[in-house]
């Protein structure tokens, strides 16, 4: 039986019936938030598992059961196409929204307006497992837009303060402008070659590679930079994670700028225009963004003072490695200098997703038991936090990139063929590391040292804030102790699946 239908049908249905839930109580609405959640992870591991153990992609028609129409040879139906890496994607979206929504329980239990707050954490994770999961771009764009409105809606969900209604208010202003690039970039694929299936797309682009072609392509990349928060456009993401609730900012930061930037561009780079284009030229762009971002990113978060804000400059400076390995897999396609800094790229999206979501969960529990996230005011916070203060050591030296920890296998592999692609742009992706491990260091020592009047009275908090980090933790660490199988195992599939436009194009329009 093909369970992909139900990836967005147990969200969906779950977000539409928290309201009624919340009639019965909070902590029947907390139960139902969980089991939904819980439900939709175990369909993304089977998706997942489905997809990895027989190496095939999982197609779904909206409506029919082929994708075809009668007559004709090419689809004209709604359709979903899953090949591994929006299995991988997927999985790590309802693995990390379980988390969050676990960790809510007691981080957000002072907040009103709950069944809101529910609802929306759910349609997020619905919008982006929608964008994983879709075969054509005018689905594509609902689910862009259903993840964007919640993360908007999110960001300002305290709306008691100015930082959050402002940061909202950016943050939607700035998703709008990059949702109108990608919608102008849909529209101009659509007249030009009549349809909105990506496989379809692939052939017609492969056998008529027109300028209005390459124009949707300028639109779709300028706007996925947007969502990502590359620089030079990443002024939104530095203000909108902090003011974030911790649980959202976990996700915004280890999900939704991959989603709805990095993975999308990916998928439309391999999967639609593939060969169809000068393929190195548009590699290059991508490297140079992606060398812009991890230095501004890294050495911002360095002089930073509010955790949550260094934590979000550290996000834009990982984007920029993942752009960096993308680049590279772009612009030295079809080499095996490629295919390792493809799998680099995608083996750090799953890393940095499941460290900065225990960053965030850390700066939540700080912020929930003594009230700031200053970190002039922080010092010798470990003595009376040990827990989170260990939670926060493991994430930092695997963000920086030590081993054994999993952040040293992606970055590794970046590194490695960054160094055989160009020499100059691994000088640069070292001296990003640099910045980065000032950062943390800085937040080390402050956590470490003397300590003050502020954390004096500090204590840990509960056990449904310290589970989801412990799993997280544990996930760190077991990821850091077999990179090179997950490498060989997972990440090294995913790239090869990802590069076969061939099959791609064939599970739709050959009616499989």
């Amino acid at each position: 039986m093909n369970v992909l239908p139900f990836l967005i049908i147990v969200p969906l249905m779950g977000a539409f019936s928290m309201p009624l839930s919340s009639l019965l109580g909070e902590k029947a609405r907390s139960a139902w938030a969980v089991l939904v959640s819980a439900l939709t992870l175990a369909v993304a591991s089977k998706v997942f598992y489905d997809v990895w153990s027989t190496k095939q992609l999982l197609v779904y028609t909206l409506g029919d059961t082929t994708p075809l129409g009668k007559g004709v040879g090419f689809p004209i139906r709604i359709l979903w196409e899953v090949d591994l890496f929006g299995a991988l994607l997927a999985l790590i979206v309802a693995f990390v929204a379980f988390m969050a929504i676990i960790y809510s329980l007691e981080y957000m239990k002072h907040d009103t307006g709950l069944e809101k707050y529910y609802t929306l954490i759910t349609v997020l994770e619905l919008g982006m497992l929608g964008i994983v999961i879709t075969g054509d771009l005018f689905n594509f764009y609902v689910f862009l837009e259903i993840m964007s409105i919640a993360s908007y809606a999110l960001v300002a969900f305290r709306n008691d303060t100015w930082e959050g209604i402002e940061a909202g208010i950016k943050y939607m202003f700035v998703g709008s402008l990059a949702s109108s690039f990608i919608l102008l970039g849909i529209a101009l694929l659509y007249g030009q070659y009549g349809t909105l299936t990506m496989s379809y797309l692939a052939v017609k682009i492969g056998q008529n590679p027109t300028f209005v072609g390459k124009a949707a392509l300028g639109f779709f990349i300028g706007g996925l930079l947007f969502k990502s928060g590359a620089v030079p456009v990443h002024m939104w993401l530095a203000d909108a994670h902090p003011a974030a609730p911790s649980s959202i900012s976990a996700m915004l930061s280890g999900l939704v700028i991959k989603v709805g930037g990095i993975y999308a561009l990916t998928r439309i780079a391999f999967s639609i225009y593939g060969t169809s284009i000068n393929i190195k030229t548009v590699g290059w762009i991508i490297i140079l963004f992606g060398c812009a971002t991890l230095i501004v990113g890294n050495a911002m978060a360095v002089i930073q003072t509010d955790m949550k804000r260094l934590f979000a400059f550290s996000s834009v400076g990982q984007i920029g490695y993942i752009l960096l390995g993308i680049g590279i897999g772009l612009a030295a396609y079809g080499t095996k200098v490629g295919d390792i800094a493809l799998a680099g790229a995608v083996y750090h999206i799953v890393n940095h997703a499941l460290m900065k979501a225990l960053l965030f969960l850390v700066a939540g529990a700080v912020l929930h038991q003594i009230g700031t996230k200053n970190l002039n005011e922080l010092s010798g916070l470990a003595k009376r936090m040990p827990f989170t203060s260990f939670a926060f050591l493991i994430g930092a030296a695997a963000i920086i990139g030590l081993p054994p920890l999993n952040g040293f296998a992606s970055k590794w592999l970046i590194y490695e063929s960054s160094a055989l692609f160009n020499p100059f742009l691994a000088a640069v992706a070292v001296i990003g590391t640099a910045f980065c491990t000032a950062a943390y260091i800085r937040v080390l020592f402050t956590f470490f040292g003397r300590p003050s009047e502020v954390v004096d009275n500090a204590e840990e908090p509960g056990k449904a804030m310290m589970l989801p980090m412990l799993v997280l933790i544990v996930a760190i660490i077991l990821m850091g102790l077999f990179p090179w199988q997950i490498n060989d195992k997972i990440m090294l599939p995913t790239v090869d699946m990802l590069k076969d436009q061939l099959h791609y194009v064939a599970a739709v329009i050959g009616g499989a």
